[in-house]
C-alpha cells in the first residue's frame, strides 16, 4: 500500500484524538519500529492491522473510521493531484471521478514492485451521475467512498452514494452509483424571469427532439411569456417533432440548466409552439457529440458475454455505443458492470459499397463494456460503450445513421408540404 495513506492516517489520528494517537496505534498494531516514507509502497498486511488499531483507538467501527479517514485525505490528494498536473483546476467532483482510473490513477502504477493497486473504474453516465467499480483484494471500498464524499465536500458538492452490490458482502467487486446532489440542479428556476431575460436580449434558444429516431434540432425565439405558459416561434421541422412527441428539451443561452416542457398547442401558420410545465433537468442538455438513432423496427443483436450469447434488440445506438433490450437473464446483474463482452448485428443501409449487395451486407461484431444495467417488467436494458473498431465498422454505422436521418426529414417536409 502507498506510503501517502499511512502518513494521512497518522494525521487523521492526531487530528481525531490528539497527540499520542499515531503512537497508541502503532503499539498496538505491532509497528513501533516502523516508519513511512510517501513515495513507498509497504505491505497490506501491516496496512490490515493499523487500521483495525486505528478504529479501535477512535472507538469506532472499521468501515466509518476508513470512511472518515478518505474524507481527511481528500483535499490533500486533490493539493497533490494538481501539483503532479494530473488534475485540472477547472475540474470538480464528477469531472475528476470520471477522468480518476485513466489519467489519474495510472500514474501511481508500478512495475516490479509485486503491489496490484485497486481496479477502479468508473464511466460518467449523465451530468449528475457516475457509474463505479472497485475490485481490489484489500476491499476498502469504505475509504474509496469517503475519499468520494472528500472530494464532494472539497467543491462543496454533495455526494450521495447508492452501493448496487459490495465485496464485503461476497461479491465479486462493489458497484456504485455516485450522484450528485447539486444544490442548483434542486433550486426552483423562475421560469418568467428566464425567459423574460432570453425575450429581451432577442436571444434564440435552443430546441432538441426527436422525429422517426433522429434528432431535430433547431434554434428559436420567444414571443410572449406569462403565466398561461412560454410562446415560442421556431421552424416547421420542430414544431411537428414537438407535436409527434407532447413535449421538447430547451436550452437557453444564459442558463446552466437544461429545460423541458410540454408542448400545449402548435400552430403550423404561425410557426408556434405553447409549452407549459416547463422544468429543469439533472444538467445541461445538447452536449452529446454523438447522435443517437432508434431504428424504426427491432433489429436482432447478439451479446456474447462470459461464454453465453443472448439475443435481443437494439434500443437506439451511436457510433460510441448503443442500448439493447432483452429478457431477463440472471446472468445480467450489477456485478458485470465494465464487462468485456462482443456484439453481433446487421444494420439495414440501402446505400453499400460497389463491390456490395444489400442481400450480402456483412454482420458488425465490435467488442464493448457493459456501463449501466436497468431492469423493468421482465426485460432487461443495457448500455454499452464500444471498444476501438476498424473504418468499416464506422463507415456502416454513419451510413445507417445518414439514412434514417434523410428519411425522417423527407417525411417531415412531406408532412410540411401537406400542410401548406
Amino acid at each position: 500500500m502507498h506510503g501517502i495513506i499511512f502518513l494521512a492516517l497518522e494525521d487523521f489520528l492526531e487530528s481525531r484524538s490528539g497527540k499520542g494517537a499515531w503512537a497508541r496505534a502503532m503499539r498496538e498494531a505491532n509497528l513501533v519500529e516502523q516508519s513511512f516514507s510517501p513515495d513507498r509502497f509497504y505491505p497490506d498486511e501491516g496496512a490490515a492491522d493499523l487500521f483495525a488499531a486505528s478504529a479501535k483507538v477512535l472507538k469506532l467501527p472499521m468501515g466509518e473510521t476508513l470512511e472518515q479517514l478518505g474524507c481527511h485525505m481528500s483535499p490533500g490528494l486533490i493539493e497533490m493531484g494538481r501539483s503532479m498536473g494530473l488534475i485540472q483546476p477547472e475540474w470538480r467532483t464528477l469531472d475528476i471521478l470520471e477522468r480518476l482510473n485513466k489519467d489519474i490513477l495510472s500514474a501511481f502504477r508500478t512495475d516490479g514492485t509485486g503491489l496490484k493497486p485497486p481496479d477502479i473504474r468508473t464511466y460518467r453516465l449523465k451530468y449528475g451521475e457516475i457509474a463505479a467499480a472497485y475490485v481490489s483484494d484489500r476491499r476498502l471500498c469504505q475509504l474509496f467512498k469517503g475519499i468520494v464524499k472528500g472530494v464532494g465536500a472539497f467543491f462543496n458538492e454533495p455526494i450521495r452514494i447508492e452501493e448496487r452490490v459490495c465485496m464485503l458482502e461476497s461479491a465479486p467487486l462493489c458497484r456504485m452509483s455516485i450522484y450528485l446532489d447539486d444544490p442548483a440542479l434542486k433550486n426552483h428556476v423562475d421560469i418568467t424571469r428566464e425567459f423574460q431575460t432570453v425575450h429581451s436580449r432577442i436571444q434564440e434558444i435552443r430546441f432538441y427532439n426527436q422525429f422517426a429516431g433522429v434528432a431535430v434540432v433547431n434554434q428559436g425565439l420567444v414571443l410572449q411569456y406569462g403565466p398561461k405558459g412560454v410562446l415560442v416561434q421556431i421552424q416547421p421541422e420542430s414544431l411537428l417533432a414537438m407535436r409527434e412527441e407532447g413535449g421538447t428539451y430547451l436550452a437557453l443561452p444564459h442558463l446552466h440548466l437544461g429545460l423541458k416542457a410540454a408542448v400545449a398547442q402548435v400552430d403550423m401558420t404561425q410557426r408556434t409552439a405553447l409549452l407549459k410545465q416547463i422544468v429543469s433537468t439533472d444538467g445541461p442538455i445538447g452536449r452529446r457529440i454523438l447522435p443517437r438513432v432508434v431504428p424504426v423496427k427491432p433489429l436482432p443483436i447478439e451479446l456474447r458475454i462470459h461464454k453465453q450469447t443472448l439475443r435481443g434488440w437494439i434500443a437506439n445506438i451511436s457510433e460510441s455505443g448503443l442500448c439493447i433490450v432483452l429478457r431477463a437473464d440472471p446472468i445480467l446483474n450489477e456485478t458485470i458492470i465494465f464487462t468485456p463482452l462482443k456484439v453481433r448485428f446487421t444494420l439495414p443501409v440501402q446505400t453499400v459499397d460497389s463491390e456490395v449487395t444489400t442481400a450480402s451486407i456483412p454482420k458488425i461484431v465490435l467488442d464493448g463494456n457493459i456501463l449501466n444495467i436497468e431492469e423493468r417488467e421482465g426485460r432487461h436494458s443495457i448500455r454499452i460503450v464500444f471498444q476501438p473498431y476498424a473504418v468499416n465498422e464506422a463507415h456502416q454505422i454513419q451510413r445507417y445513421y445518414r439514412e434514417r436521418e434523410t428519411a425522417a426529414f423527407q417525411q417531415l417536409n412531406a408532412l410540411i408540404a401537406l400542410i401548406k
